[in-house]
């Protein structure tokens, strides 16, 4: 098991449909070789994403895919090495829809992935506190709320 953790950051707003159209396509070609984890997007354009699987097909996803998709820039890789579970047994995206909850595979609300996080057992402290700030941090919704309120 090998994990990559990487922030970047949208060159252009996406839209309800276009982070769906990316939920979909990721979700397949992620469950075809693999990998799981999961992908976080904030209203200013911030991704995040926690890639899951064996060494090689996270390694070529990130450096050969994700690196060079022209829609988004400064890449940065927070994190990269063995890992001993995955902290994610599927693969998974989390953003506002602007909609409301969304009955679609894959997809978390904000605050179903903030709680999911915040019971991590097996992540490291740094991780999990950096998921956490990442999904309380654009979720205004009364349960993420409540949750991100009993943390101040």
């Amino acid at each position: 098991m090998y994990h990559l953790l990487y922030q970047s950051l949208a060159l252009a707003s996406f839209s309800l449909s276009e982070l769906l159209e990316l939920l979909q396509k990721s979700r397949a070609y992620n469950a075809a070789r693999g990998i799981t984890g999961i992908l976080l997007h904030a209203p200013n354009g911030q991704f995040l994403q926690l890639l899951e699987g064996e060494k090689g097909a996270v390694q070529h996803l990130y450096y050969h895919r994700i690196a060079a998709d022209p829609r988004h820039e400064h890449l940065v890789v927070l994190s990269e090495g063995p890992s001993t579970t995955p902290m994610f047994p599927d693969w998974s995206m989390s953003f506002r829809s602007g909609t409301g909850p969304l009955a679609l595979p894959g997809y978390l609300a904000p605050s179903a992935a903030y709680f999911r996080v915040s019971n991590l057992p097996q992540a490291p402290p740094e991780l999990k506190r950096l998921l956490l700030d990442f999904t309380a941090g654009y979720d205004d919704s009364p349960l993420a709320e409540s949750m991100i309120g009993s943390r101040r």
